[in-house]
């Protein structure tokens, strides 16, 4: 669901992107950036990157600088800051291995296609170039958005829903929120039932995949503090999660909270789960990550541009049942 998308140092040359006049260009590609795209950066660059924001109209400077800051990106050890310098496009096809996605100058665009056009997309791989003044075209970016508000269908199982929508999110972020009143619910469910779907522990699984660490917090129904179901709740996240070296890997921190009903009824009556600041809403819950088939889901991804997921974890903790900091 996420499109990972990269430039090269002549791109900000184009004659498109100099144009005063030129708004829509800027406001697309800023605009995919936050809500669909994970820039993808040779290692080092992002520096340079800022700077040559700055050889761009001022006008356009601050869309760009909050996209820096914002939206997601990652720097990965390799070297293509000069997008002319692979001469085709089948060479600079190479780096399908760290994005999709190859935004150019036009001319630059032009002599890779190696057709009489500044774009050029690969049926097998995915992988497309495209001149700035026609990225609007992107394919990618294209089925990135419509997956962002596509419901989850009964046939997707819980690889499909991760793989196509939840794993390149988390492997743009470090942090994960969780907001869902059955949650904790259904991770008790298995403990009597082995046979019920273990959306936590696939979720775990999923994550301890990906070879980096997360801070994960969860808000859910856990009942009162010293409660049967609170200290099943933590028997059970400490023994699938915390004594699994292969799981508690993917962790920098797991935070359990058991917020009161009315917090879910009032301020969280709606399912999230929140990667930095993007957030998923989806109507199953964590229940997408569990065994098939499920009812169909509604399912919205968007750039928290507001911040409003953080607001309901403010707004849980004056109803907040208990805490638990477990140890990873």
């Amino acid at each position: 669901m996420i499109a990972d998308f990269s430039i090269d140092k002549h791109f900000f040359t184009s004659k498109y992107l100099s144009d005063v006049s030129n708004s829509l260009l800027h406001d697309f590609i800023t605009e995919r950036w936050l809500e669909v795209g994970a820039f993808v950066a040779p290692k080092g660059s992002v520096h340079e990157l800022m700077d040559l924001v700055k050889t761009l109209p001022p006008k356009f400077h601050q869309r760009w600088l909050y996209a820096i800051e914002y939206g997601k990106w990652r720097e990965v050890e390799s070297e293509w800051w000069d997008f002319e310098s692979y001469e085709t496009f089948d060479k600079l096809r190479s780096l399908n291995q760290f994005f999709k996605t190859a935004i150019a100058e036009e001319a630059v665009a032009l002599i890779l296609s190696g057709e009489d056009d500044t774009k050029k997309l690969c049926a097998v791989t995915g992988f497309e170039v495209l001149g700035a003044s026609v990225c609007s075209e992107s394919n990618n970016f294209r089925m990135a958005a419509e997956l962002s508000r596509a419901d989850i269908a009964p046939t997707e199982s819980a690889n499909d829903v991760w793989n196509a929508r939840l794993k390149a999110l988390a492997a743009n972020s470090k942090n994960i929120l969780i907001i869902d009143r059955y949650f904790f619910e259904s991770a008790h469910r298995k403990m009597n039932r082995p046979q019920a779907e273990d959306s936590m522990r696939n979720f775990f699984i999923f994550l301890s995949q990906l070879g980096m660490k997360h801070n994960v917090k969860i808000i859910s129904y856990g009942d009162v503090k010293g409660s049967q179901f609170h200290s099943e709740i933590h028997g059970r996240f400490h023994n699938v999660v915390c004594r699994s070296p292969a799981l508690k890997k993917a962790l920098s921190s797991l935070t359990l909270i058991s917020a009161e009903e009315d917090f879910f009824k009032g301020d969280s009556h709606d399912r999230f789960i929140g990667f930095d600041r993007h957030v998923c809403q989806i109507g199953n819950g964590m229940r997408i990550l569990g065994g098939s088939p499920l009812p169909r889901s509604t399912f919205t991804a968007k750039f928290d541009r507001n911040n409003e997921l953080r607001g309901r974890e403010s707004a849980c903790r004056s109803q907040t049942l208990w805490k638990e900091e477990m140890m990873v």
